[in-house]
């Protein structure tokens, strides 16, 4: 089992990152799946302008959609509150799309990915 906190912190005005790659942290270890694996993962913003789509391979798992605001800078959010849980084949590579779309450059966005194999 593999816990990772990402945190990308001030967000460009109407930018595109993807968390797994972008992060303060440097680019995610979970972020290729070698064995067939289930994925937990909650992100949080600091404030509202922010939209995410997750993929996993060549599937859209979660669809752009508004990520929720309300989370404080540094605080990682709990997988046991508002999660997204999918099976991730092995070879896959996951993409975390963040776009922030108010055109605010000081938005937060902290995350916490499980990845657990299931063989």
């Amino acid at each position: 089992m593999a816990t990772e906190f990402l945190m990308q912190s001030n967000l460009a005005a109407n930018s595109y990152n993807d968390l797994m790659t972008d992060a303060d942290t440097g680019e995610s270890q979970v972020r290729f799946i070698t064995r067939p694996s289930r994925v937990t993962m909650a992100v949080v913003a600091s404030a509202v302008g922010i939209t995410l789509e997750i993929q996993s391979g060549g599937r859209t798992v979660v669809p752009r959609s508004t990520l929720e605001a309300g989370g404080t800078t540094g605080v990682f959010p709990n997988l046991s509150d508002k999660a997204f849980s999918f099976m991730a084949a092995g070879g896959e590579k996951l993409r975390v799309a963040l776009t922030e779309i108010a055109g605010v450059a000081t938005v937060d966005v902290m995350a916490t990915i499980d990845v657990t194999a299931i063989a």
